[in-house]
């Protein structure tokens, strides 16, 4: 989808604020799924994770409009770089969350992180694949009652 966004947008006269609003709608909505599991798995951890992680989520959507808006390029440049690096980070930080939560021991291996971080990546699958994970994952949290 992002890679349709950016054809659109680089074949297409558009005004910035489209421009950036088109670039960063396909990345918003994965950065909000991952945020979303990460945000259940904290919530349902037994050690306490800071509330801080959160904005790692927003910064991905955050660049690639600010891009649109400048008419920077997301394509081999820094902002594509700071936009991959946010979106590894919180990637990778709410695989490693939900896999520690849900993991017996509280200790899951690294192949188990891999391969949740990949299913999260192709979100369509992933929801599919790891749903009954999240509701175990969900019934032990304490918030229950928000996240319903």
């Amino acid at each position: 989808m992002s890679v349709v966004a950016q054809m659109i947008a680089s074949g297409v006269a558009l005004p910035p604020v489209a421009r950036g609003a088109l670039i960063s709608l396909p990345i918003g909505l994965i950065c909000g799924w991952l945020w979303a599991v990460f945000n259940v798995s904290r919530h349902a951890s037994l050690t306490p994770i800071s509330p801080y992680w959160d904005w790692i989520f927003a910064i991905p959507p955050a660049v690639a409009l600010a891009a649109g808006l400048a008419g920077w390029s997301t394509q081999n440049s820094p902002a594509a770089f700071a936009i991959f690096l946010a979106l590894f980070i919180g990637l990778s930080l709410a695989a490693k969350t939900l896999e520690r939560v849900d993991a017996a021991n509280g200790a899951p291996s690294v192949g188990r992180m891999l391969g949740t971080a990949v299913l999260m990546y192709f979100a369509p699958v992933g929801v599919w694949v790891l749903r009954g994970k999240i509701l175990r994952v969900t019934a032990r949290s304490d918030d229950v009652a928000l996240i319903t």
